[in-house]
Formats: structure tokens, C-alpha cells, sequence
């Protein structure tokens, strides 16, 4: 009589039994725990209890699993002052970059991954770095820029806080939580105390605004400068 076969592990009914959410709530675990290098769809099948062949036929390849724990993240920015009309439209853009700089700071391995994919939107093409997008040009829109001045400065937005935010976390080792802000700028202080004042004297006379440059008020004083200079093309 033949030995009756051993049943494989169910992947068609353990990935129908996966919600997207759920997916995305363990890949953001695990890149909290260990960072950017670590997710893969082990981790993630690990965190849930099913197999990996399971996640993977939920979201299809490791991009598609990295841009469910981005727009995960991106998902709680508010982008409702963006579009409101009593929200001054400069404060409403510093108070998004704002909002975003928290998230990313509270999950700084989303940030790498962010910076080490395209740059044409914050996850490529999914919908919520869509509406981010979209939601920046209703801003411009109504802060009376011309069209072709809020094209470039959708675009110029995004790389400032997105790069701000990288410099930042490439500081720190990019695992939550990340130290204070007055940490990192003793921290920024003390390495710069061996500088050569004689070779660059210039740098040495701003030692103490060099090693703010990861603080908020150097991030808000940037951004103001560039939604200003936006007013003035």
C-alpha cells in the first residue's frame, strides 16, 4: 500500500488569509528591529506565523513588500491642511515636512528605504505617495504660484525633507528609538572639536550652527527659505 503523501502548507488559503495590513504591521516590525537589511519575506512569515511562500504571493516581490511598509508609514501623514483653505499654505508645508520627519524618525529604516529607491515620488508610484503628491500641488496651488513654479516645487519639497531627514538618520545607527536631538548635536559637537581652524577657518567660526544642522529649527529654517524663494520666481 502506498505511503499517503504528507499535505505541504496551505499557501493559496494562509495568503488569501492575510490582510494587506497585517502584512505591513510585521514588515514595519521587523524593519524596526533590525533596519533596512533585514526584511525579507522570512522575517516577515516569522512575525505572522505562516510560511514565506505566503507573503510573497500576497505582494509579490521584496519591492513590493518594502512599499507596503513605506505607504504604511506615509499613510498616517495628515495632508487634510494641505488643502485647507484657512491654513496659511507656507505652514501648511512646514506642518506636513513636520508630521513626516516624526514618522520617519520614529521608523528611520522606512527613511533608507525611501532614499535608496526612485526619487520621483516618496514610494514610486503607489497611491499614497500619489496623493502626497497631488496633495502638495492643491498647497501651491493655493499659495498662487504659476504652474510651471509649482511643478518644480512639488519636486523641490520632497527632496529637501526626504534628504533632510536621510542626513539625519545616517547619523544615528537607524533603529528606533533614535537619540534626542540634543544628543545628536553634542555628539555633532564633540567630533568637530579636532577640526583644523587654520586649514578652514570659515567652517571653524560656525562650529555651533554646524552641529545643529540636524535639529528642527535647522530643518524648518530651510524649508522656509525654499518656500520663500518659490515665491520669488
Amino acid at each position: 500500500m502506498p505511503e499517503a503523501e504528507t499535505p505541504g502548507p496551505d499557501v493559496d488559503g494562509a495568503s488569501a488569509s492575510l490582510s494587506g495590513k497585517q502584512i505591513a504591521d510585521a514588515a514595519l516590525a521587523v524593519l524596526d528591529a533590525g533596519g533596512a537589511r533585514s526584511l525579507s519575506f522570512e522575517a516577515v512569515a516569522q512575525r505572522l506565523g505562516v510560511d514565506a511562500a505566503a507573503v510573497r504571493a500576497r505582494v509579490g516581490s521584496v519591492a513590493g513588500l518594502e512599499r507596503v511598509a513605506i505607504e504604511r508609514v506615509l499613510s498616517s501623514v495628515a495632508l487634510g491642511p494641505l488643502a485647507d483653505g484657512g491654513v496659511e499654505w507656507t505652514a501648511a508645508v512646514i506642518q506636513f515636512a513636520l508630521r513626516v520627519r516624526g514618522l520617519l524618525f520614529a521608523h528611520p529604516a522606512v527613511a533608507e528605504l525611501i532614499m535608496s529607491g526612485p526619487m520621483d515620488s516618496p514610494s514610486a508610484d503607489g497611491p499614497v505617495a500619489r496623493e502626497i503628491t497631488e496633495s502638495l500641488f492643491v498647497c501651491l496651488a493655493r499659495g498662487g504660484l504659476p504652474a510651471p513654479v509649482r511643478a518644480h516645487g512639488v519636486y523641490a519639497v520632497l527632496v529637501y525633507v526626504l534628504g533632510s531627514i536621510a542626513l539625519d538618520v545616517a547619523e544615528t545607527e537607524g533603529k528606533p528609538p533614535l537619540p534626542a536631538e540634543s544628543e545628536r548635536i553634542a555628539a555633532r559637537r564633540t567630533a568637530l572639536r579636532g577640526l583644523d581652524s587654520s586649514r578652514w577657518p570659515r567652517t571653524a567660526a560656525h562650529l555651533a550652527e554646524i552641529a545643529a544642522w540636524t535639529s528642527v529649527d535647522q530643518f524648518v529654517w530651510g524649508l522656509r527659505v525654499l518656500l520663500t524663494g518659490m515665491t520669488a520666481t
